[in-house]
């Protein structure tokens, strides 16, 4: 194994006096104060989830649809059928 020499030493990565350098102190985040989740919030939570998940899945049917129409415009100027693509 190679020694490496740095600052007159032959351990890696470390600095001239061989201690290890301390890790600098993680931030604290303040206390955010939460109300209690009472029937009223948490049905308002509940259909914000639904209208969510909603227009998330009408989001896909339509992308769904648009792609089916691409391809059969695609397979009407290349003159395909869909037996064409089993072959």
């Amino acid at each position: 194994m190679p020694e490496y020499r740095s600052r007159g030493t032959t351990r890696p990565f470390s600095n001239t006096s061989g201690s290890a350098r301390p890790k600098p102190a993680a931030p604290q985040r303040a206390a955010v104060p939460q109300q209690p989740l009472g029937d009223d919030r948490f049905q308002e939570l509940m259909k914000g989830a639904s209208a969510f998940f909603a227009a998330a899945e009408r989001d896909e049917v339509a992308e769904k649809a648009q792609v089916i129409k691409e391809i059969r415009a695609l397979m009407a100027y290349h003159g395909l059928s869909a037996g064409d693509l089993l072959d």
